[in-house]
């Protein structure tokens, strides 16, 4: 069996007592990264662990790097039970579990506090209703969600976090306050709470830094352009179309729709620019 543990995301004290019991116990110990507060543990107490840190320097890609964790475990695991410990918690934003468990079932899981709670806790926000989690290493702009509380993972270089601040520039404007958060829950705990346009100007960045974005009720987004729309009162006539005009009307669609794309290509405008020009013109309209 592999027990996969997760090592909470501060240091050695963050660990549950079930975690700590199975580290200590006579199976061997694997560990996705020995980058972390709690491995003063392993040493302390002389636990021995292999750390699969190596691969980031062997392997090209971080796919690679999963891949090989994920079957070098399988291998092991039919020599003798083993730990399999990472950062946080096994099931947020840890792709060798999600690897790991499509191709075992043999395994248990060793749950521990993960960084969302950590970065929670430092920003001083609960986000009751809509929260959304993203990877700022595959970030994609076209998944933000403005009207939800948003942490972006994976901040640990400056390549990074320039990337983010043009990509979240366009949503958000430059001036738009965010919170970069470095060594969440540790005692190196540092918030920085500043806008958009700074994200690239902070030093303190690394493996252990995250992005939270506050929500933005003011937003223009797609849904408040269809809920304004639903409010029309003249949506509520009878209504009917032919195949025929059904196809028209997507084609029309289609060809707009590549237009905002080109204009937001071409630097002619953003799309957050073009949302709220559609929202305008539909209000003054109605």
């Amino acid at each position: 069996m592999i027990y996969i543990i997760g090592l909470g995301s501060t240091d050695e004290k963050g660990l549950s007592l079930e975690a700590y019991e199975q580290i200590k116990s006579s199976k061997r110990n694997f560990l996705r990264t020995d980058k972390h507060q709690s491995i003063k543990l392993f040493k302390d107490q002389e636990i021995p662990y292999k750390s699969f840190d190596y691969l980031y320097e062997e392997k090209d890609s971080f796919e690679e790097v999963y891949d090989e964790i994920v079957d070098i475990l399988l291998k092991e695991n039919q020599k003798a039970d083993l730990n399999y410990c990472v950062p946080g918690d096994p099931f947020i934003a840890e792709k060798t579990v999600v690897k790991l468990l499509e191709k075992t079932s043999d395994y248990k899981i060793i749950s521990g506090m993960s960084f969302i709670e950590a970065i929670l806790r430092a920003v001083k926000i609960d986000p009751t209703k809509n929260f959304q989690l993203m990877d700022g290493d595959d970030f994609d702009p076209h998944k933000i969600n403005t009207s939800a509380d948003i942490i972006i993972t994976q901040v640990y270089n400056k390549r990074i976090s320039i990337d983010l601040k043009l990509a979240l520039s366009e949503i958000y404007t430059d001036d738009y306050m965010i919170y970069l958060v470095t060594d969440a829950g540790l005692a190196s705990e540092d918030i920085y709470h500043i806008p958009i346009y700074e994200l690239d100007r902070i030093e303190n960045i690394n493996h252990q830094s995250a992005i939270f974005i506050p929500k933005d009720e003011d937003n223009i987004s797609l849904g408040k352009i269809i809920k304004k729309l639903e409010e029309n009162t003249d949506l509520k006539e009878d209504f009917y179309m032919e195949e025929n005009e059904l196809d028209a009307m997507l084609n029309e669609t289609s060809k707009y729709l590549k237009s905002i794309v080109k204009l937001n290509l071409e630097g002619y405008y953003s799309y957050k620019e073009i949302l709220e020009l559609i929202y305008e013109n539909i209000s003054k309209n109605q």
